[in-house]
């Protein structure tokens, strides 16, 4: 049996509410030297790799095109992996191969893509489209994408150049991409969707999955359906590392960690109407602290949109009798405050209860960064969890995963 290590992928982009915190600097959100420090810190703290998000749409907060910011940040890096969201839905696969092969050799084999199919539908008014395509259809036009990006990828560790010669029902692609192998000779590829179609193809192709999942029973029953879609594919367990998002709200003794939480806190005006697309009900109408009645909750998630994250909701609420208050202050991803020592505990109850490999830590201030950096990790450390040092150079070797040459 494998030795299993906790996971760490660092979110970088600045979260949305940060801004409310004493001694944090929002002005510097597109300060490329602010952006290194942060990526300088995780890699201090030994994790796989950097990760950013793209919603190809305003959004308060962090914006910038990803693959731009990680090809400057692997310059002033040396051993974490760097992952950039690109979607499968506005991208053509031979340019996808390209970017992420050129992303590879610029960082000597950190490189990871996150193949999102792009949840928020007003994206596509941005694309010269007039509608976004249904959720299943964009799963279906995924799967093509990745099949052609992942055949281009290894089309260069022959001697010659082959001829791709695809022919879909999305794409005819001749190839072959004109550049060497990289050096991990594939990219990492990571997906982040937890609907029905999401999990078949995060079993098919992903490597690491990005989940949300804010309690560990759910959890579990998300860890166990993978890998049992993954073993109908053929894949073993190792193939895919589950790495739910986790905010980690770490202060030095409780009580500030709950004065923490409650400095994010504030009022959310979309919040009411984003949870009544998820749960198909308008959850203001109904008494706050009595149970959401079942009835009035559709079978399943029915939106164009995250469906996945639909259908968590709604489960939530089901197995958990949520009232609607509960379901309104509700973050789709687990939220913890506690002392570094409880932080441990909760990271090393969920990876060894097989509820994850470990964590997206999605960071509630700076302060709360660098004291996971050093307080929870030699806590880990300490517990035989988490790696001393990287033992490897690419994300590939970081991930224990399957090396291409």
């Amino acid at each position: 049996m494998r030795d299993r290590k906790i996971h760490f992928n660092s979110c970088i982009d600045w979260l949305d509410l940060a801004w409310r915190l004493p001694g944090e600097s929002p002005c510097r959100l597109f300060d490329i030297r602010q952006l290194a420090e942060r990526a300088q810190l995780a890699e201090r703290g030994l994790m796989d790799a950097l990760f950013m998000a793209d919603f190809y749409i305003y959004r308060a907060g962090f914006s910038m095109e990803p693959l731009t910011v990680l090809s400057a940040l692997a310059t002033m890096t040396r051993h974490i992996g760097l992952i950039a969201s690109v979607s499968t839905t506005y991208s053509e696969p031979y340019d996808l191969a390209r970017l992420f092969a050129s992303l590879d050799h610029i960082s000597n084999g950190r490189a990871g893509w996150n193949m999102v199919t792009t949840a928020v539908d007003k994206v596509s008014q941005n694309y010269s489209k007039k509608e976004h395509l249904e959720h299943d259809t964009r799963y279906a036009r995924a799967h093509e994408v990745v099949q052609i990006v992942t055949r281009l990828w290894s089309g260069t560790h022959t001697n010659r150049i082959d001829t791709l010669d695809h022919q879909g029902d999305w794409f005819t692609v001749k190839g072959d991409i004109n550049m060497p192998p990289s050096p991990q000779g594939q990219p990492v590829r990571m997906q982040a969707g937890s609907s029905q179609a999401g999990r078949d193809f995060g079993a098919r192709w992903a490597e690491i999955i990005f989940t949300a999942q804010p309690i560990l029973a759910v959890a579990q029953d998300f860890y166990s359906d993978i890998h049992q879609r993954m073993a109908t594919l053929g894949r073993a367990p190792h193939e895919a590392n589950i790495l739910p998002g986790l905010m980690p709200i770490v202060c030095h003794t409780r009580s500030e960690a709950e004065d923490l939480l409650a400095a994010r806190a504030g009022p959310d005006q979309g919040n009411a109407s984003r949870m009544r697309e998820m749960v198909g009900i308008d959850l203001t109408t109904l008494p706050q602290d009595e149970p959401v009645p079942l009835e009035l909750l559709p079978p399943k998630g029915s939106t164009n949109g995250m469906r996945g994250r639909s259908d968590l909701y709604l489960d939530l609420i089901r197995k958990h009798s949520l009232t609607p208050r509960q379901v309104l202050g509700q973050g789709a991803h687990l939220a913890y405050a506690g002392t570094p020592m409880d932080m441990a505990d909760l990271i090393s109850e969920w990876f060894t209860g097989k509820g994850c490999d470990g964590f997206t830590l999605m960071w509630p201030s700076l302060a709360a960064n660098i004291l996971f950096v050093d307080e929870v990790i030699p806590i880990l450390q300490k517990r035989g969890l988490y790696r001393r040092a990287y033992t490897g150079a690419t994300l590939r070797q970081h991930f224990n995963l399957k090396a291409f040459t």
